[in-house]
């Protein structure tokens, strides 16, 4: 986590502020695609919304851990 909160001091950007909005966007052309409307004023709206900062950094830690636990047990077994 402290690794994150570094690259948000250094970049002055949130990593959630990058990828919230096109995530919501994402979601309602899809939805609007195969003929869905949902308005900001519907109790599904919310459902749209994009993940939270502590979502992302969650999602970011478990892959770089994910990462290093797969490297490790490549380096121990040769």
């Amino acid at each position: 986590m402290s690794y994150f909160e570094w690259l948000k001091n250094i970049e002055h950007v949130s990593p959630g502020k990058l990828t919230k909005k096109w995530q919501e966007k994402t979601k309602l052309n899809l939805l609007k695609a195969v003929g869905v409307s949902i308005h900001e004023g519907s109790p599904y709206f919310k459902d749209l919304e994009g993940p939270k900062e502590f979502d992302i950094v969650c999602s970011g830690l478990e892959d770089m851990m994910t990462d290093a636990v797969q490297r490790s047990w490549q380096q121990a077994s040769t």
